[in-house]
């Protein structure tokens, strides 16, 4: 049998533990602020571009690797199917690059996996067209051969980073860059935030979103959906 942990900070020091779960939690919303106030431009200009795009018939693909897998499907599922309920409106053209199991294999196998992005890019994107890269580090060489296919066929480039910015910095369009280095888990809450964000924002550029009812107002943003 497994011994129980008998350190400083063992199951029974719940104080410890909620010093570890404070730290982190406010390490995290101070994070978040560094970038808001640092970015609150980017943000907008990322926003109005794929508003630009939805409103010319164009289309939004979205590619990363693990957790920022995970977090370009949550998003272009939020844009798909929808938001937030109390916002009424047509579904928008965005496509996570992640969700097709043969593609991201067969790609692997046969090409490399550094290319299953940039051939899905081929295969789905044509000019006027976005693609928004997520990596925690920004050197992630999937998401950077997507971006650069994309910029050399008539399509604009955004990026979500992490540490310095790695490669993807001077490869995209726009960028911001989360300056959290060493794990991806304060990145990527992060990355979710800025496009929870960009999503309200397009929205509201789109006319779909004009403003909050006064309960939303009062609450701070309390609509909910699953």
């Amino acid at each position: 049998m497994r011994s129980k942990c008998r350190c400083p900070a063992g199951l029974d020091d719940r104080s410890a533990y909620e010093e570890v779960a404070l730290d982190a939690m406010l390490y995290s919303a101070r994070l978040k602020e560094t970038v808001a106030l640092g970015n609150s431009a980017v943000i907008v200009a990322m926003a109005r571009l794929i508003s630009d795009v939805f409103e010319a018939d164009g289309k939004l693909l979205i590619c990363g690797n693990g957790g920022s897998a995970a977090d370009a499907q949550h998003l272009a599922t939020e844009l798909t199917i929808r938001y937030r309920a109390s916002v009424q409106r047509p579904a928008l053209p965005a496509i996570a690059l992640t969700t097709d199991s043969s593609a991201l294999t067969a790609g692997a196998n046969d090409l490399g996996y550094d290319e299953v992005f940039r051939r899905l890019v081929e295969a789905y994107g044509r000019q006027g067209d976005v693609v928004l890269g997520l990596s925690t580090s920004g050197n992630s060489k999937s998401v950077l051969y997507a971006l650069d296919y994309a910029r050399k066929h008539g399509m604009r480039t955004l990026a979500l980073l992490g540490g310095d910015g790695g490669a993807l910095k001077g490869l995209a369009d726009l960028s911001i860059v989360v300056p959290h280095s060493g794990s991806a888990d304060r990145v990527q809450e992060c990355h979710i935030t800025l496009g929870h964000v960009i999503i309200d924002l397009v929205e509201r550029m789109m006319g779909y979103a004009i403003g909050c009812n006064n309960q939303q107002k009062e609450q701070g943003y309390a609509d909910q959906t699953d």
